[in-house]
């Protein structure tokens, strides 16, 4: 047990969490957490009353939740009175841009994870080791590319739930709306979401960002920059031509 803890502590090291590529990943791993629990914690709902009679106003309440199959949130009918029972739909199924993008959120919160730990406790005694950085380095692309692509489904996801739930829209789809009169009683709220569409492309401007950062620490940056240990270049030997001239007459 104390051989262990000696280990962890001589390959302990907090340093690289002050330089930019450390400190940015720690970031990162942040903004991936906001990212996904925004939207997997998201659940949201309208309602709305119909006059089937002066007397009688009847309150109906739609609720929907992450993954958001919209599909599968029925309303039902007839909100009024007995007859043929059904159902209608909120249209949409944006379940796999959500799901994607919560997805791409949970593997970079994981990634940043195993990053963060191999900088503070492995990266110290193997400096020597060329695979580890460019792997980061490609790991981090990727994932610049995949917040790329999820942030801007999950964009047209948000649009369809917007769609969806707008009151607007619902009382077209319901015959009984066009006969008695349908009155918002609470809209559905969409900030939640919102935020996550922020979060989502702040994730893809900052895990590009870190690609600089990354990249430096690869075996392919020191090979195309020029070293600072290089000795000076010597100028060339004189020829045989020009050892030969005499020293320029003193005036």
């Amino acid at each position: 047990m104390e051989a262990a803890q000696q280990m962890v502590a001589k390959n302990f090291s907090l340093r690289v969490l002050k330089e930019p590529r450390g400190f940015i990943k720690f970031i990162e791993f942040v903004l991936a957490i906001f990212a996904f629990a925004t939207t997997a914690g998201h659940c949201g709902w309208f309602s709305f009353t119909i006059s089937c009679k002066p007397e009688n106003m009847d309150t109906t309440t739609v609720t929907y939740c992450y993954p958001f199959n919209l599909d599968d949130v029925l309303i039902g009918q007839p909100l009024c009175f007995n007859g043929t029972i059904g159902a209608t739909s909120l249209k949409v199924d944006p379940s796999s841009s959500a799901q994607y993008f919560v997805a791409i959120g949970v593997l970079a919160f994981l990634y940043c994870i195993a990053a963060l730990l191999w900088y503070v406790f492995f990266e110290h005694n193997h400096r020597d080791k060329d695979l580890a950085p460019l792997a980061d380095f490609l790991m981090t692309c990727i994932f610049a590319f995949l917040w790329l692509t999820a942030s801007s489904a999950w964009a047209k996801g948000v649009t369809d739930v917007k769609w969806a739930t707008d009151f607007g829209n619902v009382e077209g789809w319901l015959d009984e709306c066009s006969v008695y009169t349908c009155t918002l009683q609470h809209a559905a709220s969409h900030a939640t979401l919102n935020v996550s569409l922020i979060f989502g492309f702040l994730n893809m401007f900052v895990w590009a960002g870190n690609v600089w950062f990354v990249y430096k620490e690869t075996t392919w940056f020191n090979r195309y920059s020029p070293s600072k240990d290089a000795p000076p270049q010597q100028p060339p030997p004189a020829t045989q031509d020009e050892e030969a001239m005499p020293p320029p007459a003193q005036l």
